[in-house]
């Protein structure tokens, strides 16, 4: 699961052939190239649509603790609710943990395939956070939910890169309508990427350190202002504060829809973005972690939510 707001809305009617295009592969470990494309091959649509979601242990202190079973309920409520509004070309992953001893190393195979759920797994970046990793010191470990993120953001770069649309749902979304045929529909069907916002636009900032009043003070952008670097213009004046790219509001990752490029292989910005946070994650992991002003360790450069926004912004044009 994971935090989020909802993502279905209401409309967007219907709309046959969001079933999958196959059964289910009995090999389900992502990690396999061989095996990944099989499963997206037999778990997409006839557009090359797949919708996923994850399930995994989860520990921390930032972490929501649900039993195996409580985090199993949201995953088949979930199937549940897409299947009820014509939606069945979906994919659960859960996190490999590469730990054979613990109880939820992987419960795609001893937790959803036992329940006749079609699923499959992945374990990228476990290798990094095992005991004695350089991730430990970043305070994640095998089962902190950053992990799943990861997988999903993982999954969701290559197989957009292999010519698959992907989206990706929190379990713990309400859903009223199809969303794909929703997606498919104006305003939306004209976007190759859609996320969920966390915060209204970002405040423009009138000088440096400048704290934001008309927000809830959490997750917040604050965008640095350009004015008092400029001379002083009519047109600076009429058009308020200039700030180069146009300042967005902070990513919510819980409804993302990344739609494929027109040709498998072609590579995309929409895909880039996932491409390039799983990079950016896995690189920091591997050094020293990061310490806010206390001194304590800062683990928001790793998590996956925030990477997206750093990325997203930095490829902002």
């Amino acid at each position: 699961g994971g935090g989020g707001g909802g993502g279905g809305g209401s409309g967007g009617g219907g709309g046959g052939g969001d079933s999958p295009s196959g059964g289910c592969p009995q090999e389900a470990n992502l990690e396999e190239p061989q095996q990944f494309d099989a499963m997206l091959a037999a778990r997409a649509s006839a557009r090359k649509d797949v919708v996923i979601t994850i399930l995994g242990p989860t520990s921390g202190t930032r972490a929501i603790k649900m039993e195996e079973e409580v985090g199993e309920a949201f995953v088949l409520n979930l199937l549940s609710t897409l299947a009820s509004v014509g939606v069945t070309n979906t994919l659960p992953i859960t996190t490999h943990l590469k730990l054979p001893s613990h109880p939820g190393n992987n419960l795609c195979l001893t937790r959803l395939r036992p329940r006749g759920v079609c699923c499959a797994y992945s374990g990228v970046g476990m290798g990094v956070v095992h005991q004695g990793a350089p991730g430990r010191s970043w305070t994640v470990e095998e089962t902190h939910p950053y992990m799943l993120f990861l997988q999903r953001w993982w999954l969701t770069g290559q197989a957009v890169w292999r010519g698959y649309s992907v989206l990706s749902l929190d379990t713990d979304l309400h859903l009223s309508t199809n969303p794909l045929a929703m997606l498919r529909a104006p305003p939306y069907s004209t976007f190759d990427a859609l996320m969920q916002l966390d915060s209204a636009w970002a405040v423009q900032g009138d000088s440096e350190g400048q704290v934001p009043t008309d927000e809830r003070g959490q997750h917040v952008n604050v965008v640095p202002c350009r004015r008092r670097l400029l001379a002083p213009s009519a047109a600076v004046d009429a058009h308020g504060c200039a700030c180069g790219a146009v300042p967005a509001p902070l990513l919510n990752t819980g409804f993302v829809y990344v739609r494929a490029a027109a040709a498998a292989g072609a590579t995309s910005l929409p895909q880039l973005i996932f491409n390039r946070s799983v990079a950016k994650i896995m690189h920091r992991l591997a050094r020293p972690p990061n310490h806010d002003a206390k001194g304590a360790v800062d683990p928001h450069a790793v998590w996956a939510q925030d990477v997206v926004n750093e990325v997203a912004s930095e490829m902002a044009s």
